[in-house]
């Protein structure tokens, strides 16, 4: 199984405290990963330096064989979703516009919806259950239906991975 994400030698530090020291490991495509461990012990801080939130301190993370850094943030994106701890606000936009924000790294010339965009778009809604919320505001759901919202955009970004 081709290696997704390759992880060598990687090291984090916020000021004078190591979050991660010395770590290596791979992430096969395909596969479903859980990361285990008490509180503090790194899980959020590795999964923000996969989704490019966070740059290592030291060593060397690779996607399907190549250097993050030379990795273009709409290659990038067409790989890799990443849904953080906490979502950022949504300042009154819709279900339906925030899922549609996923399809930015498909989009075509001069950042237009096509047929596929939209199709993708409803499908994703209507698979997270959100069909009938649509056209509300994020800002109005409950906190489950939220998060369903933001699993939608990340499902109609149709990645190869999902950082969850």
């Amino acid at each position: 199984m081709p290696v997704f994400f390759d992880v060598s030698n990687l090291d984090v530090r916020i000021g004078d405290t190591t979050i991660l020291q010395n770590l290596n490991l791979g992430f096969g495509e395909g596969e479903v990963t859980a990361l285990l461990g008490h509180n503090g012990s790194g899980k959020s801080t590795l999964l923000k330096v996969l989704a490019r939130q966070l740059a290592p301190s030291t060593g060397n993370v690779r996607l399907l064989g190549k250097s993050f850094r030379s990795t273009g943030a709409r290659e990038f994106a067409r790989n890799v979703g990443y849904l953080p701890q906490h979502p950022p606000g949504t300042d009154g936009l819709t279900v339906r516009e925030l899922v549609a924000l996923g399809r930015y790294p498909w989009r075509g010339p001069l950042g237009r919806y096509n047929e596929e965009d939209h199709r993708l778009i409803t499908r994703a809604i209507e698979d997270t259950g959100l069909g009938q919320f649509q056209h509300r505001s994020v800002d109005t759901l409950s906190g489950g239906e939220r998060q369903r919202a933001w699993i939608a955009m990340l499902l109609a970004q149709q990645t190869r991975c999902l950082l969850l």
